[in-house]
């Protein structure tokens, strides 16, 4: 089975910018165990935009599950120019993970408003399943997408909300 995998971007939602330290290690846990239970209920293939984030680093989760496992990891780029203003760090991982990944798909050439939409829409239509990790309605135009093509959605909360 298939799953795509987005963010609602709620891990940004912090004070904290250095992903060695807490909240980062917590909420990092906390993907590698829903990427783990997906595997364990039969998702063997997963999407990613492989964004700064919970999609990159669900894609180094499963790089490393494809170690042992047979497991397929497919990026879909929303557009040509997605990390241009990372820090080489962080695009020297991206690049790393597109080279060890199944297929590398690129959406669109140039940025456009929908590029991401179009991305996302493209990911679902392959998927059995969209995983949001983040709250309901985090990622709308993806979970409007994914109900209209009846594709199941499930959330995984990554930062707990004050009540």
């Amino acid at each position: 089975m298939t799953c795509t995998i987005l963010s609602s971007g709620d891990e940004f939602r912090t004070l904290c910018r250095n992903e060695s330290e807490k909240p980062f290690s917590t909420i990092k846990a906390k993907v590698w165990e829903t990427v783990w239970g997906l595997y364990c209920r039969g998702y063997d293939s997963f999407y990613v935009n492989c964004d700064y984030g919970t999609p990159m680093w669900a894609a180094e989760f499963i790089l490393n599950l494809k170690a042992g496992n047979e497991v397929k990891l497919h990026i879909m780029i929303p557009y040509e120019e997605q990390t241009t203003e990372w820090p080489e760090e962080l695009r020297n991982r991206y690049f790393d993970i597109h080279a060890k990944a199944d297929s590398v798909t690129l959406a669109h050439t140039q940025y456009d408003p929908f590029c991401y939409q179009d991305t996302n829409e493209k990911m679902i239509n392959k998927s059995d399943l969209l995983l949001v990790f983040g709250s309901e309605n985090g990622a709308p135009f993806a979970e409007e997408y994914a109900k209209k093509k009846g594709v199941p959605i499930e959330y995984q909360e990554i930062i707990k909300k004050p009540n």
